[in-house]
């Protein structure tokens, strides 16, 4: 367990919680939240959609995070995207805006932390970013797949990493702005290539080695084996 969530998880216990299944909206987009959300297990989503209707993945929240940040700092009045569980059961719960406020405030340790958590997010943001500057579909996907294995994966073995998302095709169409069914073929594509290795209730796993190859992009960002900390 890490510094945030051990000091997150010694707050949290006094207060209430509420499940939410799969696919369930937690927070509105526009909907002024009645209390900040700290996540005790499971997976949240954030999303816009689009004129469309189609889903624009933003982010996803796990164990120990907080959202939304932005209502939560007071620099919003209402939620700016869509807040849904991503995973089968996300429990979360429910802590009074001030109290987490205060809490944050009152500690030092608690300040770095959220300090450093937020500076993940933008690195995660954009690496997003990044992935979806890329004109052809294989790109956005491989730099999509980088981004996740960076942001939300854990090592397996050396350069091999497991994203930590049970994602479909569809999340990948989602995250990218392409069809589904560009997203299968491609995904297959470097499935065949031994980039990337999946199967039904089997979690995406990522060879950075044969990625960065595919790639070839010397500023790529690399992992620290012994730190997990980001190398460019």
């Amino acid at each position: 367990m890490d510094n945030y969530a051990k000091l997150v998880n010694e707050f949290v216990g006094k207060y209430s919680t509420r499940t939410y299944r799969k696919g369930e909206i937690i927070i509105f987009q526009g909907e002024a939240p009645r209390c900040t959300f700290i996540i005790k297990s499971g997976v949240v989503k954030a999303y816009n959609l689009s004129i469309h209707g189609d889903e624009k993945p933003v982010g996803f929240f796990t164990d120990s995070d907080s959202f939304p940040g932005t209502w939560t700092y007071d620099k919003v009045p209402s939620a700016i995207y869509y807040y849904e569980a991503f995973s089968p059961d996300c429990t979360v719960y429910l802590v009074p805006r001030n109290d987490y406020v205060n809490f944050v405030k009152s500690n030092p340790q608690m300040v770095l932390a959220e300090l450093d958590k937020y500076i993940n997010n933008e690195l995660s943001l954009s690496m997003q970013l990044n992935a979806l500057q890329h004109s052809r579909a294989n790109e956005k996907l491989m730099y999509t797949l980088h981004y996740l294995s960076i942001t939300h994966g854990k090592l397996l073995k050396d350069k091999v990493r497991e994203i930590k998302l049970h994602l479909t095709h569809q999340d990948f169409a989602n995250l990218t702005g392409l069809t589904r069914e560009t997203a299968a073929t491609e995904l297959n594509r470097l499935k065949h290539q031994g980039v990337i290795n999946y199967g039904k209730n089997q979690p995406y796993t990522v060879n950075l080695e044969k990625l960065q190859l595919i790639l070839n992009d010397q500023y790529i960002a690399e992992l620290d084996p012994k730190t997990d900390k980001v190398l460019i």
